[in-house]
């Protein structure tokens, strides 16, 4: 475990002591400076602090196998107030990883997706960019269930794909990331973001330009480029809880090692409802993307997490995801004279937490999951016969109450968010 690690946790809980006793029972309320608030006329702002980390020992079995100890986190920062007829809202999210996650990834047998001292990463998942979203939101109702978004990020998420799995409450306790995360929602960091979006009633359309390009190694900057990408996508809510999306962008150059643009399109359906003693949230997610040369790539999840009796929680993961065989066998891209071999890898991911009162500055869980994979014969030599990864882990999260899982929170006039800062039909706050 490297040296920044360490002082990266340190810092972490010390934030998350912060957000605790600054956040109190509930909701924020933070006054403006009396001459700020007095020359732009305008009120008070409403803030909601929210965060989470799993502290995980991760062992990743097989040939290709590795393990380590790290620390997958966000904490997220929504801060709203009327102007004039419109709502403002400021949007940030943030994360340590660049200090708590191996520079190269953290080990995940069979994920893939962005580099390290430029070579492709293959069974290890990239930690995210310290700033993971700034942005503002704009916001007008102008008719019974009708509103008008405009959401302006320098580093934020375009409309396409699903709700990302940070903020997926049906991937709260899990502590790994998609397999399918590069097919499905990758695009959740991206530079110089503007959307608009119009919602009627349970209906959501929106439409989004930005940078194609996916972030560079250094997590700690802010990048930007020109608007050379767009997407669109529609919501629906045709019921409490229950969210479905179809979604498509058009990418150029996302990949750093790869030539040419990529046409994303993903569908997925989403559902969440609260019991008596917790929830029980579940989505169906579906990922392609279109490759120069009339390739294609898969990557579809089935994910569900049932909180009961107070206290327990299980959650699991199934995907099936496409990979080229030259990566997986040689840890690496392949070049463009080295013809192409597409295979499929499936994952069976199951796990338990049990909610445990060991700090007051945060809700905590003890926790564990394993998977199992199956997968092409031909790769047996470079992964074994039967790979098993577990992972045994501390889920924490912190700051304003009634913020239970991934998801900013809601605020006055500022509906639960999907990707792109805008209001998904029927949603809510945590549960």
């Amino acid at each position: 475990m490297s040296r920044q690690r360490p002082i990266a946790l340190a810092i972490l809980f010390g934030a998350m002591a912060t957000a605790r006793a600054e956040s109190g029972p509930g909701v924020l309320e933070t006054a403006a400076a009396p001459r700020a608030e007095a020359a732009a006329g305008i009120g008070r702002f409403t803030t909601v602090v929210h965060g989470w980390a799993f502290l995980t020992s991760n062992r990743q079995g097989g040939r290709s196998g590795d393990q380590d100890f790290e620390s997958q986190n966000h904490v997220m920062i929504v801060s709203s107030r009327p102007v004039g007829s419109w709502t403002l809202t400021l949007l940030g999210t943030f994360t340590a990883e660049p200090m708590t996650v191996p520079r190269q990834g953290a080990p995940e047998l069979f994920q893939r997706g962005e580099t390290y001292k430029d070579v492709l990463l293959v069974d290890r998942q990239h930690a995210h960019d310290l700033f993971v979203e700034l942005g503002t939101l704009w916001s007008r109702g102008f008719a019974k269930r009708s509103r008008f978004r405009l959401y302006l990020a320098p580093w934020g998420e375009p409309a396409v794909g699903p709700t990302v799995y940070v903020h997926r409450l049906s991937a709260s306790a899990n502590p790994t990331a998609p397999l399918a995360h590069h097919n499905q929602d990758s695009t959740h960091i991206s530079a110089d973001v503007v959307t608009a979006a119009l919602d009627m009633g349970p209906v959501s359309v929106e439409g989004s330009v930005f940078h194609g390009r996916e972030p560079d190694e250094n997590r700690w900057d802010i990048e930007q480029g020109s608007l050379d990408s767009y997407s669109g996508r529609i919501w629906i809510g045709p019921a409490r809880g229950l969210r479905l999306q179809v979604s498509a962008a058009r990418r150029e150059h996302p990949e750093a090692l790869e030539e040419g643009d990529q046409t994303r399109q993903t569908a997925s359906i989403e559902y969440e409802r609260t019991t008596t003693s917790g929830f029980v949230a579940a989505a169906l997610i579906s990922g392609r993307n279109l490759l120069e040369g009339g390739h294609e790539e898969w990557g579809n999840t089935l994910e569900a997490t049932w909180k009961f009796a107070g206290k327990n929680t299980v959650y699991g993961r199934a995907e099936r995801v496409d990979r080229d065989l030259y990566e997986l066998v040689n840890k690496s891209q392949r070049p463009e004279t080295t013809p192409e071999r597409r295979t499929s890898v499936d994952a069976l991911t199951l796990g338990y937490l049990r909610d445990l009162a060991l700090l007051s500055e945060a809700e905590t869980a003890l926790g564990a999951g394993v998977t199992m994979y199956r997968f092409d014969d031909r790769l047996d030599p470079v992964y074994g016969n039967r790979p098993l990864s577990a992972q045994v882990f501390v889920r924490l999260r912190f700051g304003s109450k009634g913020a239970e899982h991934h998801h900013h929170a809601a605020l006055p006039g500022v509906p639960a968010r999907g990707a792109a800062g805008i209001a998904r039909p029927g949603g809510r706050p945590g549960v």
